[in-house]
């Protein structure tokens, strides 16, 4: 044992190799991307938590928003390199191509760099003009930026490259020394954007960490366009899709002012962590679709598509649910009095962040096919975030956070029927009572809370109606829940 713990250091330590593979099963694998989530997620919920506590709901305002502004620029080309590197290094091993997996990755590399960079000088005048801010703040988020965009593409490259627990022992590594560093700087009085230099830190950590030194070669001109237009098209549809929830976050800031922004900010706080589960098996989904259509294999894709699918209706929903039902409780028991209010705006936003995770296996079918298939996802994200600003500036000025809110749901929603709707007619999937039982779920739990509010219930009586609700799900749901996979630890070694 002391000797697997010893070897699993080392090969943490060592550069990141390409060729090199860990044997980790579609399960397992799905575990290790779930811890490093949960590690970076709660390095974001513990920065929202402490500095909502410490620093006050104002300086949550700020430092929420300066998140969301460097999240949402690195989305323009660097995070979708990690995708990228993913999707191609899997091809390329499931093809038994190790040069062009070391061409790619240089390639991808190269193209971080330079974006990353660039993203980061124009994050300073971008910055400036939001907050009305100082420079020195605006530096900050520049460095944010750069480090969000080497982390987002090195956790590409050792999922793309097979190396999952690497990737996850450095997630929780990085996030341990990020924590640290926010409480030093929160008990040292810092009360502005510099209390976002922890997340600076940790990214950057892992950056260098994962980064593949060992890269090298150019692509054949073909592989570089394919490359270049999956990241393009996988920018666009990104800042429209995840990057809508930050725009999100800024659109209360703007609208609002710095203390709302503080409260639309520890509602989704509380909505987003969920939405590990999803983003987890995205990071080892992808990969394992992109092997399989390597090899042409389409009956594993389309199984792979169908589990993916049924097993994250059965189990999002059943926590959204939960959410959604104790969202007073929660807020209460977390944020107190300070926050008063967010429990209205998390029943919305949860339900808007299930919308978004319902489609991932869709949309990764669709990413893994070709650029055709991105296409679709990137219209359908367009036009949900085209949905949602219409309504934030008819709504907004009026409903104040709560059209901000709305707007993020109703895009939500658009943004996750187009990609579904496609792979269901297009693979023949039978999912009718699927997304049948998924919506009357949500009716329910809709139905649960207004009675809680309307009818003003004891704050206790929420768990016992969340237990309800899980009850009446989990019969709806008996033969689906009999199949989720229930991976060993000692599976694949």
């Amino acid at each position: 044992m002391v000797e697997r713990k010893g070897g699993a250091i080392v090969r943490m330590l060592r550069p990141v190799r390409l060729d090199e593979p860990t044997s980790t099963s579609l399960a397992r694998g799905g575990v290790y991307s779930t811890v490093g989530l949960v590690a970076q997620g709660l390095l974001r919920f513990a920065t929202a938590f402490l500095v909502g506590h410490l620093a006050g709901k104002s300086v949550l305002g700020v430092v929420a928003s300066a998140i969301a502004t460097s999240l949402t620029l690195a989305l323009l080309w660097p995070t979708t390199t990690g995708s990228a590197a993913s999707k191609f290094l899997a091809r390329a091993r499931g093809a038994e191509e190790p040069g062009e997996a070391r061409a790619t990755a240089a390639h991808l590399r190269m193209r971080t760099m330079q974006t990353g960079i660039l993203l980061g000088a124009v994050s300073v005048p971008i910055w400036v003009l939001i907050d009305a801010g100082s420079w020195p703040d605006a530096l900050c988020v520049a460095a944010l930026t750069i480090a969000y965009s080497g982390y987002s593409f090195t956790r590409g490259v050792q999922f793309g490259a097979g190396q999952v627990p690497r990737a996850t022992a450095w997630d929780v590594t990085s996030v341990v020394l990020g924590l640290a560093g926010l409480v030093v700087l929160l008990l040292a009085g810092v009360r502005n954007t510099a209390l976002v230099l922890p997340l600076v830190a940790t990214y950057g950590l892992y950056t260098v960490a994962g980064w593949p030194y060992g890269a090298r070669g150019r692509p054949e001109r073909k592989l570089r366009r394919e490359l270049d237009g999956f990241v393009a098209l996988g920018a666009i549809g990104s800042l429209a899709s995840t990057g809508f929830l930050q725009l999100s976050q800024v659109a209360a800031k703007l609208a609002a002012g710095d203390a709302e922004a503080g409260q639309y900010a520890s509602a989704i706080a509380l909505a987003t962590p969920a939405s590990l589960l999803a983003a987890s098996l995205t990071l080892v989904l992808l990969p394992s679709m992109s092997e399989a259509w390597g090899r042409r294999d389409f009956a594993a894709f389309r199984a792979r598509t169908d589990r993916a699918t049924r097993g994250l209706a059965v189990m999002l929903v059943a926590i959204f649910g939960v959410i959604m039902v104790c969202s007073r409780l929660i807020v209460g028991l977390i944020w107190g009095e300070e926050f008063a209010g967010a429990e209205k705006l998390l029943p919305v936003l949860a339900a808007a962040v299930l919308a978004t995770n319902l489609c991932v296996a869709s949309v990764n079918a669709l990413n893994s096919r070709s650029q055709r298939g991105m296409m679709v996802n990137t219209a359908s994200s367009i036009t949900g975030m085209l949905v949602g600003a219409v309504i934030w500036v008819v709504v907004a000025p009026h409903l104040g956070l709560a059209g901000v809110a709305l707007g993020y749901l109703c895009g939500a929603v658009v943004i996750a029927t187009i990609p579904i709707t496609v792979v269901w007619r297009k693979d023949g999937h039978r999912w009718g009572m699927v997304y049948a039982k998924v919506g009357l779920g949500l009716v329910l739990a809709a139905a649960l809370v207004v009675v809680e509010h309307v009818a003003g219930l004891p704050l206790p009586l929420d768990p016992v109606l969340a237990l309800g609700f899980l009850a009446v799900w989990w019969v709806l749901n008996r033969a689906e829940v009999a199949r989720l996979p229930r991976p060993s630890p000692w599976r694949g070694r």
